[in-house]
């Protein structure tokens, strides 16, 4: 088991709260666009809608968010209300990732945000206590989404039992994820319009350290500096994952963050370009649902002498 790394400071604070306009948001992830620009998307599973915010975001003042009804994209599969929208990623080319808990999917959505281009549906086969949980009209499934080089994705079952869980084409082999090892920056996901069956092609279980940390598994994402992190909601926590081994061997956490005074449910996990992590709380009302969060912790080497840019 890797050893677990020390840190002095494993406690996250808020240092700024904003608006979402979305109720019950689930997923949040950035998105690099033309010449360089950024924006913070964010989805919820109380109704098929997308919002985003071009970055950097004001210091104070009204975001100027955008939204955009999902349902309404030629293509789409979801339906308008409780879409059960879990997690949401973007390509290099800005394509768009959504992925379904019930049932288990994805649907990718074009770079113009005009129509859903694929939907790639998702299997645990065999008789396993994993499979029958997949397979459940009422388990739990995906929660969070990581894209994978060779057009492969990782997803966070969220609990009973928690897992990751590589997916791919049938016959593919599993790659695992080492530090560095996601989809390359700018890098376009390589699959392709159309309907495609994944299946699960390795799952890796939390040891005991990370069962410890994380009760259950609440979204994923890859930081600026390269490694994959974890949000629990239960146990209110990020931890920082290490290297998954393509075998399937179980996984480990080499770091941990407790999240203080969090009004609300940590659903969606983000990381600005310093490394601070930006967390969607799963509301009913659409304010104070996003927050900003010190100290940063996904740093890469590089720009830590680097001025701050300023936040979401």
């Amino acid at each position: 088991m890797p050893k677990k790394e020390k840190s002095a400071k494993d406690r996250l604070r808020a240092s700024r709260v904003v608006d979402v306009p979305l109720r019950e948001v689930s997923g949040i992830c950035l998105r690099r666009g033309p010449k360089g620009r950024m924006a913070l998307l964010a989805i919820g599973d109380h109704k098929a809608k997308l919002a985003w915010l071009a970055l950097p975001a004001p210091d104070d003042g009204p975001l100027d968010w955008q939204t955009i009804s999902l349902a309404s994209l030629p293509g789409s599969e979801l339906p308008k209300s409780d879409p059960q929208i879990e997690a949401i990623c973007a390509d290099g080319p800005g394509r768009v990732l959504l992925l379904q808990e019930s049932p288990p999917r994805a649907e990718l959505i074009g770079a113009d945000l005009s129509r859903a281009i694929a939907s790639i549906h998702l299997i645990v086969e065999g008789k396993s206590a994993l499979a029958r949980s997949w397979s459940d009209p009422q388990g739990s499934r995906g929660e969070g989404a990581v894209l994978l080089a060779g057009g492969h994705l990782l997803i966070a079952k969220e609990k009973k039992p928690a897992a990751l869980i590589e997916f791919g084409p049938r016959g593919a082999r599993p790659r695992g994820l080492a530090r560095g090892g996601a989809l390359a920056p700018g890098a376009r996901w390589p699959v392709d319009n159309g309907s495609h069956e994944f299946v699960a092609l390795a799952t890796w279980f939390p040891d005991e350290s990370l069962a410890k940390a994380c009760d259950d598994f609440s979204d994923l994402e890859i930081g600026p500096d390269g490694r994959l992190y974890l949000l629990s909601d239960k146990s209110a926590s990020i931890a920082r994952i290490a290297d998954l081994l393509p075998d399937g061997s179980s996984a480990a956490c080499t770091a941990t963050w407790r999240l203080e005074d969090l009004d609300g449910k940590p659903e969606g996990l983000a990381f600005d370009a310093e490394g601070r992590a930006v967390v969607a709380l799963d509301k009913r009302k659409t304010r104070n649902n996003l927050v900003l969060l010190e100290p940063a912790i996904a740093t890469p080497a590089e720009i830590v002498a680097r001025p701050r840019s300023v936040g979401p």
